[in-house]
């Protein structure tokens, strides 16, 4: 997910005067656009202030039996049972010790973990996919379009880089600020290759014990990242869990390889789809519904809070506010890329 010539999860917004005469369609309104593009550029000015990125932190329960377990960044996430445990990213391939040191501080074993569910195949997410197989004998699932390159370490069969993601390097001078951001993800890109045990196709079910999760693709910040969608369950409430990637749309579309107008609409209708969200977990910290949804606060102080008042991780409207607005970037982008082909 990050490279220096990739976008960040969270891109600033472009709301021209095409943008602000759309409306998104039902059930999402112009309110909700409005709300989402305030707490997507809220979330980029928090990703800023994660500077080191690959840094330790300490897990906590985020809510039921769901745990995080990552580095700085997020990434990785524990779901648990009595049964066997279901790993959700693994994290970049210099920080598998620390991910491992996360899940035996909460009492968990490694070789409990039974399925490594992979969104998508850049290092960040997917780095120590391979360490990880090894240790706890897991079977590792992926979208089926990622596969090829997590087999291969980062690349396309044949040692060919993936396309670049992202829009044109800008003139030479200062670096912007999603530069910023994305420069301490230089040489993560190529990891030590994994097998793939099972290729994940939409709607797929992963199920380890009692644990269940349906994966939903959506192409576009590489061939197929894969979401993943379940229930929690907490003080007698059950809570409908998502981890999604990503938001990720540069102004000019044409230039992401992976981004085409029917893999644009299928992600449309998956927004829909997958409402009502309770708790919405983004690859990147930055965009948790708990760190979005507290008033005030810088980033570290938002963790922290998270991990003894965890209520504010339930928020309904996050993540139907972040689709809405999203629906509104992309209509006016496509508008423009056809504009631009007449």
């Amino acid at each position: 997910m990050r490279q220096t010539f990739l976008v960040a999860s969270f891109v600033v917004f472009a709301f021209g005067s095409t943008a602000s005469a759309q409306t998104p369609k039902p059930p999402f309104t112009a309110k909700d656009a409005v709300e989402g593009k305030r707490l997507a550029d809220l979330s980029l000015d928090l990703r800023e202030q994660i500077t080191t990125a690959k840094g330790p932190t300490d897990a906590f329960k985020i809510m039921g039996n769901l745990y995080f377990v990552g580095v700085q960044n997020g990434e990785v996430y524990l779901l648990t049972s009595p049964q066997g445990h279901i790993l959700f990213g693994v994290g970049f391939a210099d920080t598998a010790e620390l991910v491992q040191k996360n899940i035996e501080a909460l009492g968990f074993k490694m070789t409990d973990i039974k399925a490594i569910l992979l969104n998508h195949a850049h290092g960040d997410q997917s780095g120590a996919a391979a360490w990880f197989r090894q240790k706890t004998g897991a079977q590792v699932m992926t979208g089926f379009a990622e596969v090829q390159f997590l087999e291969h370490g980062g690349v396309l069969p044949g040692g060919i880089p993936r396309p670049a993601n992202g829009p044109p390097a800008p003139p030479p001078g200062p670096p912007n600020r999603l530069q910023r951001i994305n420069a301490q993800f230089a040489g993560t890109q190529q990891y030590p290759p994994v097998k793939v045990d099972r290729a994940l196709f939409d709607g797929d079910v992963i199920n380890v014990g009692p644990l269940k999760v349906t994966a939903y693709l959506s192409p576009g910040h590489s061939p197929s990242p894969a979401s993943w969608l379940y229930t929690v369950r907490d003080g007698g409430k059950d809570y409908r869990v998502l981890e999604y990637c990503c938001w990720e749309y540069p102004d000019d579309i044409t230039s992401n390889a992976y981004i085409t107008e029917s893999g644009v609409r299928h992600n449309l209708e998956l927004f829909r789809k997958l409402l009502p969200v309770d708790i919405y977990l983004e690859t990147g910290a930055n965009g948790w519904s708990g760190i979005l949804n507290q008033p005030s606060g810088t980033m570290t102080e938002r963790m922290e809070k998270l991990r003894t008042q965890n209520k504010y991780f339930v928020n309904r409207e996050i993540f139907k506010a972040l689709s809405a607005a999203r629906e509104v970037e992309i209509e006016e982008k496509l508008a423009k890329a056809k504009a631009a082909q007449k």
